[in-house]
């Protein structure tokens, strides 16, 4: 097996005294995908985000190229190389592809450079027929789509997704398992949080179950 891309120790996280998150240790390894499953309330929101770099954990130590460092130090990395995204599509007004493109400006590519990734992650993920739609009149599913897209242009090294289809009927459902399949054939590491495990059958490599603060496998 390759190595981990990050592997994080300890993870702790309380609220208001009821410890939500007890000594967690996972760690992340490129193409392969986790599944989390757990009931509502149990954290699994809460450990996606701590691993994005969004939620302060009381303790956690991150492994990385070998070398150990506290979350702290290491939140600039991992924003940069882990996405998060939420189960609802937060999308800005404008088009499909002014969303898609969102983040290209924040990068150091040329113009040109930006509008050839923009029409490949179109192609990608099949919206090049809806680029100069406004992206709020479009279904659940196809925004969650353009989510999609829009992360897996700025090629990050782990994706977070939190409930992915919860909100989809089967066929963008199906769709979107289509996507994460392909994301992680290309060596996406990915974490996927859902109520339906069946859903994931064939994608998921591992599967825990987060239960009293802890990952049962």
């Amino acid at each position: 097996m390759s190595e981990p891309l990050f592997v994080f120790h300890g993870i702790e996280k309380t609220f208001a005294e009821v410890e939500i998150l007890r000594k967690v240790d996972l760690s992340l390894f490129p193409g392969k995908c986790i599944l989390l499953t757990g009931k509502n309330g149990s954290g699994k929101t809460t450990l996606l985000k701590i691993i994005a770099g969004l939620e302060k954990p009381e303790k956690a130590e991150i492994e990385l190229s070998g070398k150990s460092r506290c979350w702290k130090k290491v939140m600039p990395i991992i924003r940069k190389e882990i996405i998060y995204l939420h189960q609802q599509a937060f999308l800005f007004s404008g088009t499909v592809e002014s969303n898609v493109a969102y983040g290209l400006r924040f990068t150091s590519l040329t113009r040109e450079q930006r509008r050839e990734s923009l029409k490949k992650a179109l192609e990608w993920s099949g919206l090049t027929e809806l680029a100069k739609q406004q992206a709020n009149t479009l279904s659940g599913g196809v925004q969650q789509r353009v989510a999609f897209t829009r992360a897996w242009i700025l090629k990050p090294k782990v994706l977070l997704l939190d409930e992915p289809v919860s909100n989809m009927d089967q066929e963008s459902r199906e769709q979107a398992c289509l996507l994460m399949q392909q994301m992680k054939s290309s060596g996406m590491s990915i974490v996927i949080t859902s109520h339906v495990p069946q859903y994931f059958d064939g994608l998921a490599d591992v599967q825990y179950d987060l239960s009293n603060g802890q990952l049962l496998q």
